[in-house]
């Protein structure tokens, strides 16, 4: 069901990019203690998670991260910070090559990698239950999917149906067409994240592939690859030749989340701005597109991963973080 959002910025702050904006220019917020681990992927490449509290008997928030997205990430910084105040278990899932170590394959993170997901959730699952010394062990688990990661989510809830193991998920701000999407960042003010985004990806591909291994890998000189210039040409120079796609679109085909919802059977909260920069209003999902243990919430404001409600010091504004602990509040 499509209902309309509760989300009202002040009148001065309802821009598309001063929501959008604010949160990664304000001051950090401290994080609580975290205990890293890595996951050992089937195919032999690793994914590292970071554990909040680990050893309490309590639900369980496993956070999934945007495009470049990580530890400095101001929307998983406040998530992390609420989830401790309530005393809850977090869980903070890097992508491959994300967590601070490229990743040993030549394969990379995308929209689209849902097996991943899979593989972490059930070794969170595992972790979980191997706790059992602790006298009913709270087992309820709830995921949070930002931007990349929902699109993730919401495949993987799609493509699973009953056996998805979680309670209830979250997606913010989702990419649900990936080809409009593609096309949307490419065009006025948006070019601005666009090329931020774009740069910190290429700059990892050439981290990651030595001169010679681009040319072998891709047919691209390290000078090709730096020219690329938007991301369908990313995609489809890149993106699809490491990770076994045709091109962009039959990479924007499989992994788009929009083809995903109807078969979703856990519920899960989808939270959505109109005015999304990063993308076109157009790819918001109908109410026949939806799956009927979906609530799609819209705004007109609240830009890309925004939803900024009170500027006040340190960005204090947790209306993301509330909306989404009180929707996992109703399973417990």
């Amino acid at each position: 069901m499509r209902k309309e959002s509760d989300f009202n910025p002040p009148w001065w702050l309802s821009n598309r990019h001063l929501q959008t904006f604010w949160a990664p220019l304000s001051p950090k917020i401290p994080l609580p203690k975290l205990h890293r681990q890595r996951v050992e992927l089937e195919d032999g490449d690793f994914i590292d998670i970071d554990w909040l509290n680990p050893n309490r008997n309590a639900p369980t928030v496993v956070l999934l991260h945007g495009l470049e997205g990580g530890i400095d990430s101001p929307y998983l910084r406040r998530m992390l910070f609420k989830i401790h105040q309530r005393r809850w278990r977090g869980v903070l899932v890097y992508w491959r090559g994300c967590s601070g170590e490229m990743n040993r394959l030549d394969k990379t993170y995308h929209s689209g990698r849902s097996e991943d997901l899979h593989q972490v959730l059930q070794h969170v699952q595992a972790e979980i239950k191997s706790k059992q010394n602790i006298e009913k062990q709270n087992d309820k688990i709830f995921v949070t999917g930002y931007s990349l990661g929902a699109n993730v989510l919401l495949k993987w809830l799609g493509e699973q149906g009953d056996r998805a193991n979680i309670t209830a998920g979250c997606a913010v701000s989702t990419p649900f067409d990936l080809s409009i999407c593609a096309d949307s960042i490419d065009q006025g003010f948006s070019k601005i994240y666009k090329h931020y985004l774009l740069t910190a990806l290429k700059r990892k591909i050439a981290a990651k592939f030595e001169p010679d291994q681009l040319l072998k890998k891709l047919n691209l000189t390290l000078k090709d690859l730096m020219l690329i210039g938007s991301f369908r040409e990313f995609d489809d120079r890149v993106s699809s030749k490491l990770n076994e796609f045709e091109d962009a679109e039959d990479y924007y085909r499989q992994a788009s989340s929009i083809n995903y919802l109807k078969t979703i059977t856990k519920p899960a909260l989808i939270l959505h701005a109109q005015d999304d920069p990063f993308m076109s209003p157009d790819i918001i999902p109908s109410d026949e597109q939806l799956a009927d243990c979906l609530e799609l919430r819209v705004s007109s404001h609240g830009g890309h991963v925004g939803f900024v409600n009170e500027a006040s010091i340190g960005n204090a504004s947790f209306f993301l973080e509330k909306t989404i602990l009180d929707y996992f509040d109703r399973f417990l």
